[in-house]
């Protein structure tokens, strides 16, 4: 459990723009919030239910499990590398992608699929008469 200025920092320092015992300036750590958010979001439309609300402040405390803490740190690492320009690490991006592959199998919500009664009536009404003519 950290909170979300944890994950900020603990990210901008895997992604090269932290260094130990220092802090972001405050644009760069206001961006940093902004893309978490941004990446909690898109998350959530591509059907990723972490179960945290937007928008997030620094101080909010994340309520989820280490491995999807994680997961988070390191999508939200490659954000920031892509944003501050710093060359991705081919181990980093398949990192990146296995957590997103891991939250996706964990989170993602498939809604129930129903078909419409009178659909499936025809169809059935169709293959008998069909079956009965032929044979």
């Amino acid at each position: 459990m950290t909170t979300a200025q944890g994950l900020i920092d603990s990210s901008a320092k895997q992604a090269g723009i932290l260094a130990e015992g220092q802090s972001l300036e405050a644009g760069v750590n206001s961006d940093a919030l902004k893309r978490l958010n941004r990446m909690i979001n898109r998350f959530q439309n591509d059907g990723i239910e972490l179960g945290l609300s937007t928008p997030l402040i620094a101080a909010d405390t994340l309520y989820i499990d280490d491995a999807d803490e994680e997961a988070l740190e390191v999508q939200l690492t490659l954000r920031l590398m892509v944003r501050h320009r710093r060359p991705i690490d081919p181990g980093l991006a398949g990192a990146g992608r296995d957590a997103l592959t891991e939250l996706q199998a964990k989170y993602t919500v498939i809604p129930a699929m129903s078909l419409d009664r009178t659909l499936l009536h025809r169809s059935v009404r169709r293959n008998l008469t069909f079956n009965i003519n032929n044979g």
